[in-house]
């Protein structure tokens, strides 16, 4: 027990250590054409708003320039001029205008004072954002992070199908799909927990092979998802490495246990909250502003230890399901089609399952998966303030329940499709 405390505990504190070099390095960028690429950007976000939408113009195909604008106005403000921004993310918006106008206003005339300091967050982002604004404008970049999302999809699609079978490979695409990842893939915001989920699931084959890395595999995906996402739906880094695990145990008859994925869970999580914790410490040691007292208030608004004024309908754990459920279908033809491909669904497995009559152990067999497609619901519950506030994409987490329920009725239905 005591050795891998030392190493996990070892591997936390590396991983907090090369989380600052990384934003000091960033930090230390030219700070001359990132302004300007800064300044550009925002001269054409500023004509489309905060919260443009595309292709079918519903609230689910909604971008998010609001975060996108603090995303761009965050990574220039943070200069090893003044190292201390690396902590304190001091926020330049000032007056009542859209977050694009203010970051255009920023960039156009500079600012004396920060309005605010965005501390509860690492925006471990601005190293690779300042590096790219250092040679491209927002619009530039998105072009290349949208390339980027889509090869690593077609890569994790391929090594799914490699390490799987192809049946399993197109559920997980269809996952996806189902959350839009047109739209995920051009917005900065969106797409972060994206790579990391995507690229965490290219690396397990390997750790499935390596078992004794499989905790401190799941640490560190839990430690990067809060140093790099801007909270859209973490549960995603946990979920999809997590069925991948046990779809490749159980092609080798060493099904992952329940608890098993409860530990490793676990594990996650303390690395996800364990790095939120390191960050709002270092803040209140090392500069003036208050990260514990400032990171305590914002997480006791989301879960609602106190409740944030004019939000408080919000604090709905049924509520929550129920945006969620309303970013799937969006509008009332979507909610009637949605509800016929379910009934249709539904009726040609009963017939499969007549067909094959699994019994209570073939029910039994993947029951490790309901209890990961379980995990994104039980969040969006837990966390009903910040779903319900921001369900057009915090929804995306239930690509998880959708891929883990596709699996196992794929093989809850494996003999009548063998047959």
């Amino acid at each position: 027990m005591k050795k891998p405390f030392i190493r996990y505990t070892a591997a936390f504190l590396a991983s907090v250590l090369v989380a600052v070099i990384l934003l000091l390095l960033g930090a230390c960028l030219p700070q001359a054409p990132i302004d300007a690429n800064v300044l550009r950007s925002a001269e054409g976000m500023a004509k489309q708003g905060d919260y443009p939408v595309i292709a079918d113009q519903s609230f689910a195909s909604m971008l998010d320039y609001y975060t996108d604008a603090l995303i761009l106005g965050e990574s220039k403000a943070t200069t090893i001029s003044q190292w201390e921004t690396i902590f304190t993310n001091p926020l330049y918006q000032h007056g009542d205008g859209d977050a694009v106008e203010q970051l255009y206003d920023y960039a156009l005339n500079g600012s004396q004072e920060p309005s605010r300091y965005y501390v509860q967050y690492w925006m471990g982002f601005r190293p690779v954002i300042r590096l790219m604004l250092t040679f491209l404008d927002y619009y530039q970049i998105l072009r290349y992070v949208a390339f980027g999302f889509f090869v690593l999809f077609a890569a994790v699609i391929c090594s799914v199908a490699k390490h799987t079978n192809t049946k399993t490979a197109f559920l997980f695409a269809l996952s996806i799909i189902l959350v839009r990842p047109h739209v995920v893939a051009v917005s900065l915001q969106f797409s972060c927990i994206f790579y990391i989920s995507l690229l965490s699931m290219l690396l397990v084959p390997w750790v499935q092979k390596h078992p004794k890395w499989l905790g401190l595999f799941f640490l560190e995906v839990g430690i990067v998802t809060q140093y790099f996402d801007f909270y859209t739906a973490p549960v995603l880094s946990f979920g999809l490495p997590m069925i991948y695990l046990c779809l490749l145990q159980s092609r080798e008859g060493k099904p992952v246990t329940l608890k098993e994925i409860i530990k490793l869970f676990l594990i996650w999580g303390v690395g996800y909250v364990g790095m939120w914790l390191a960050k709002l410490t270092l803040t209140s040691l090392l500069t003036q502003a208050d990260g514990l007292g400032t990171g305590y208030a914002a997480f006791a608004g989301r879960i609602g230890i106190t409740k944030t004024a004019g939000l408080e309908s919000y604090y709905n754990p049924l509520k929550a399901l129920l945006t969620v459920a309303m970013s799937m279908y969006s509008d009332q033809q979507g909610k009637i089609l949605l509800a016929l491909a379910i009934v249709i669904t539904f009726v040609l497995l009963a017939i499969r399952f007549l067909k094959v009559k699994p019994g209570i152990s073939g029910i039994l067999r993947s029951k490790e998966l309901i209890l990961i497609a379980m995990i994104p619901v039980i969040w969006f519950m837990a966390a009903a303030q910040p779903t319900v506030n921001h369900h057009w994409f915090q929804y995306r987490g239930i690509a998880v329940s959708f891929w883990a329920a596709f699996v196992y009725l794929q093989q809850l239905l494996t003999p009548a499709v063998s047959e």
